[in-house]
């Protein structure tokens, strides 16, 4: 058994190797993290937030006090300019002390009409001098900030419909761990969290897309991932995977399971996406793979299937055409 794992995790890291080489970027999940919601005055501060790199709260005049704490005394003070004070304490005091280095926060623009996705990078709130000049220039005046890291800003067409439940929750601040899954799929076309990997590939398609084309495509892919996985005799375990699809013009399919089954699907899927996969570079030993027989099972799996009457590589271009499959390598300003 130990050998059998051994070897996967040899399969794995080589496989992680050949898709970073090909650019794209796996994310590995290791620790706990939150996701945030949070609101930008009527997306007035969605520009400030993403250039200067921050989030902020508001409600100035809301100390920062955990629960216990509480005395009546402070609760009626608050209710006068808050009527539900218990929850707007409660939204300060997450800021302040819950959000934590790592975690994803989420911010719209002006009638939600984009989204910036970004991680929190200090365990720890700061505190800006906010002047009467910038409060004349129309700026943030939230004095307690969080400094972020932006990933990416995806424009409303292009949200997963899975966001749009919390997207109308009216609180400055929101915890959406619930949604957690789908927040992860929309930044990372590959992920691994609890040793499940999640590729995620992006339909674009305006028009609804023939019967037969997401199924041959899909089966193109994971045929020729599962013929590298029966010639590297790995064990059936590799074989975990499901999928999930959210696609009606454009729209999303995400497969999940077992890292290694995943990887290789990934690897399928860039090579359709771009051609040749850059086979060389391993072979001009840029790169040492410790798999036996790893290279020369996907050029073989690649080659047994690319004159195949209907998964054959011709096809599957036409198809992936038709679709308007997105490289996740590629980075593009989203498009509405």
């Amino acid at each position: 058994m130990k050998n059998i794992e051994a070897c996967t995790d040899a399969i794995v890291n080589d496989l992680y190797s050949l898709l970073k080489i090909e650019g794209l970027p796996i994310i590995e999940i290791s620790k706990p993290r939150h996701y945030w919601f949070i609101r930008t005055q009527g997306g007035s501060y969605f520009d400030e937030f993403f250039l200067d790199e921050f989030v902020g709260i508001g409600h100035e005049d809301v100390p920062c006090v955990e629960e216990s704490e509480r005395t009546d005394e402070l609760l009626e003070k608050v209710k006068v300019n808050h009527p539900q004070a218990t929850r707007v304490l409660n939204q300060v005091y997450k800021f302040c002390k819950e959000m934590r280095k790592g975690d994803i926060v989420i911010i719209p623009s002006a009638s939600s009409a984009q989204f910036a996705f970004g991680y929190i990078e200090d365990d720890d709130y700061y505190t800006v001098n906010v002047s009467d000049e910038d409060i004349g220039e129309n700026k943030c005046p939230y004095t307690r900030r969080r400094k972020t890291h932006w990933i990416r800003g995806i424009s409303k067409g292009r949200v997963d419909s899975k966001l749009y439940t919390f997207f109308r929750n009216q609180q400055t601040l929101s915890m959406v761990d619930d949604y957690s899954e789908f927040i992860e799929r929309a930044i990372h076309p590959f992920y691994v969290k609890d040793n499940i990997a999640h590729l995620t590939l992006d339909i674009r398609t305006p028009e609804s897309p023939n019967a037969f084309d997401i199924p041959t495509y899909m089966q193109g892919i994971l045929y020729r991932a599962k013929e590298i996985a029966q010639e590297l005799n790995l064990p059936s375990k590799v074989f975990s995977v499901q999928s999930r699809t959210n696609v009606q013009s454009a729209g999303l399919i995400e497969l999940l399971g077992n890292p290694v089954f995943v990887a290789l699907a990934a690897i399928i899927f860039i090579g359709i996406c771009g051609g040749e996969l850059n086979i060389s570079i391993v072979k001009n030993a840029k790169v040492t793979m410790k798999t036996d027989g790893l290279i020369e099972s996907i050029t073989h799996a690649i080659e047994k299937y690319k004159n195949h009457e209907i998964i054959g590589e011709s096809n599957m271009k036409k198809i992936q055409g038709r679709l308007r499959v997105e490289d996740p390598r590629v980075k593009k300003e989203d498009q509405d």
